[in-house]
């Protein structure tokens, strides 16, 4: 499964002291525990940077990039602020995210399809987060279409079916296993040539329960999606038991090979 790491996001207040600042030293030392740790991608979440958005992403991809051998997930709604740091981004930069507004597609899909850049379309339109299930699945259509027409490859394409804290709307998280099953089923349904992939933001299902709870419900919210076919998450890789649950999960499925030292 492919992990990227959630925890270099403005709203932490390390991290928007540290931006403030052009301080590098905490954003990298971010960086490297989360690659350590197992992250394949790090989000780099710098908010709706209205102001500054092409220095500030170009800062921090270079500052992380330059101590840091790992590949970054630009996640901002400032679209210029994204092609900024696409300019100067070394290996696959991931772009987090897209909605299904004709507005975004015609601007990411093409940007995605420039840089050779893979692109999260996440199931959320102008309208909000859809009620149910079939709206999930109209949105993401869409999605896969404008994928299509700039021809950008749909093994590029995370598919996002939207997690939503269990505490407030259990309804929804119910909603997102069943909009990622149907989002499997794409490919035979639409007759795409490739299957796109699937991703959530996982931390989202533990917002607004007690701290004790947050990692129990995270981690098995993750086994359930990985039964059903997720292929990436983004979440916190500083998470022990989420990522030893990762590595059981693989072990059960014959992802890889038993070993008593499978966890070190």
């Amino acid at each position: 499964m492919l992990i990227v790491g959630e925890n270099i996001s403005v709203t932490s207040k390390i991290v928007g002291e540290a931006i403030r600042n052009r301080d590098a030293r905490p954003i990298i030392d971010m960086a490297r525990a989360q690659k350590e740790a197992g992250a394949n991608y790090v989000d780099i979440n710098i908010g709706p940077a209205t102001k500054n958005g092409e220095e500030l992403m170009q800062w921090i991809v270079q500052t992380i990039q330059n101590e840091v051998d790992i590949p970054l997930a630009l996640d901002t709604k400032n679209t210029s602020a994204i092609e900024a740091g696409l300019k100067v981004h070394k290996g696959t930069a991931m772009i987090n995210s897209v909605t299904g507004d004709k507005d975004k597609l015609d601007i990411l899909m093409p940007m995605a399809k420039k840089y050779n850049a893979k692109i999260v379309g996440i199931a959320l339109s102008e309208k909000g987060v859809p009620p149910d299930v079939d709206s999930r699945i109209e949105v993401i259509m869409n999605i896969v279409n404008a994928a299509l027409e700039y021809n950008v490859p749909l093994s590029d394409l995370y598919l996002d079916p939207i997690v939503l804290p269990v505490a407030v709307m259990q309804q929804q998280v119910y909603n997102c296993i069943e909009g990622l099953k149907a989002f499997k089923q794409l490919k035979d349904l639409m007759g795409l040539p490739d299957e796109p992939k699937t991703i959530v933001g996982l931390s989202n299902v533990s917002q607004s329960s007690p701290l004790a709870l947050k990692s129990l419900i995270n981690r098995t919210y993750l086994i359930i999606l990985l039964s059903h076919g997720l292929d990436s998450a983004i979440c916190d890789p500083l998470d022990k038991e989420l990522m030893n649950a990762v590595k059981t999960f693989d072990i059960l499925t014959n992802r890889i090979l038993y070993a008593h030292s499978y966890l070190d």
